[in-house]
């Protein structure tokens, strides 16, 4: 069950694969070039020679695999890495904010080759539908250090751990239960031991007590999806499927990840009388942020009815904090998220068009949906301030959208 980071992907696989003799010529000829650089280990070319293809292409996985390895690549062979170094700018106070400027801009080209690797699996989780593994790693890196780090775990419970994870690989998970129990004994805040001990009895067929491993992670680190996704798994192979969908439901209260709506899903379709109705959409623009904290460049050369959303945070930039809450001092008639306002000002701009993936959006903007519609069912990591203070503060609206909307009657 655990789903570590991605491995390495094979791109001289990935680009031999018969269905990209489906693309047009122009795009197999680079996808050849690509693996051409790739091989002379020139990531960065062979990522720009995708690039274009993806643009024809966006929401072809096997090419989206195959992106994210090559600027994987280009990340872990990248000099720097293996540098140390403080960079500095003296010059008197009024200078500091250019100064600063400076310092963000020459970290940032130093370390691109880590923006692009992170930023090509935040491009594929806005193109590729259910794509668990990016979804996983964006939570990983973005989301679960906010709640989780490990940092401060005893020495020695670390080191129980180790030691576990090793049996785990080996699949002795007799042995690496023992090492887990060790580990937590010797240190009760190592929730992961918690979550592992679980997982080792999954691997084992006991499901029962998996899931109370599984709970106690929970109690743990409540504000972690990964144990509510593994509870939800653990239920439904001990037959209880109705439990094992409330808790997927739940999860969708804490984190909404793509593994979680394959979950509801499923277990939906095991059970015969309703359906997963999500009515997800291809995203065409990077989401919009009051600041480019994380250096979110625009991957689609044409952005079509996305532009509009793109130039929708210009007008309102003054009104919005860093994570797309209105502020206290702006105007209350703009929406208390930036999310909403921007898809609000690409529904006016479009309502003569005929646009087939805006239309269940302008369905939940009349019923008063849009808000968890977007933040629940179109969820993005980089929307995750504006999901939890909706969550937080409209709970009962976020289950109605959830029991009501994406879960419908067949």
């Amino acid at each position: 069950m655990k789903l570590k980071t991605l491995s390495t992907a094979c791109l001289l696989l990935c680009i031999s694969i018969s269905a990209f003799a489906q693309l047009d010529k122009a795009s197999n000829k680079a996808l050849k070039k690509a693996e051409k650089y790739y091989k002379k280990k020139k990531y960065t070319e062979s990522a720009k020679m995708l690039k274009p293809v993806l643009q024809k292409y966006p929401t072809n996985e096997n090419i989206w695999s195959s992106y994210q390895e090559v600027n994987y690549q280009a990340y872990i062979n990248n000099p720097v890495n293996n540098m140390n170094f403080n960079i500095e700018v003296t010059g008197n106070d009024s200078a500091a904010e250019k100064s600063n400027f400076l310092v963000d801009q020459l970290q940032y080209i130093l370390q691109k080759p880590k923006y692009d690797y992170y930023n090509s699996i935040y491009y594929t989780s806005l193109s590729v539908p259910f794509n668990s593994n990016a979804s996983i790693m964006l939570r990983s890196h973005y989301v679960d250090k906010l709640y989780y780090t490990g940092d401060s775990i005893d020495d020695q419970s670390t080191a129980y751990f180790e030691q576990g994870e090793g049996e785990f690989r080996a699949k002795n998970f007799q042995k690496a239960i023992e090492y887990y129990e060790k580990s937590y004994a010797a240190d009760t805040n190592n929730y992961k031991a918690l979550l592992y001990l679980g997982d080792s009895y999954y691997a084992m067929e006991y499901y029962g007590e998996a899931a109370t491993y599984f709970r106690l992670a929970i109690a743990k680190e409540p504000m972690l999806s990964e144990p509510r996704k593994y509870l939800s798994d653990a239920l439904a192979n001990k037959g209880e499927v109705e439990l094992a969908l409330e808790t997927a439901k739940e999860t969708l209260l804490v984190y909404p990840e793509e593994q979680t709506f394959v979950t509801i899903y499923n277990l939906l379709k095991d059970i015969g009388e309703k359906k997963l109705d999500r009515n997800w959409v291809l995203r065409l623009a990077s989401v919009n942020n009051v600041s480019d904290r994380y250096r979110r460049a625009q991957f689609y050369d044409d952005m079509m009815h996305f532009s509009h959303y793109s130039a929708a945070v210009e007008e309102v930039r003054e009104y919005y904090d860093n994570v797309g809450i209105l502020k206290n001092d702006a105007p209350q008639f703009y929406p208390t998220y930036l999310e909403v306002h921007s898809f609000r000002k690409m529904l006016e701009a479009t309502a003569d068009e005929d646009i087939e993936s805006l239309e269940y959006a302008r369905e939940m903007d009349k019923k008063g949906m849009l808000e968890p519609y977007l933040l629940i069912g179109l969820y993005n990591v980089d929307l995750y301030d504006q999901y939890l203070h909706f969550v937080e503060n409209n709970k009962l609206e976020a289950e109605q959208f959830i029991n009501d909307y994406l879960i419908v009657t067949q």
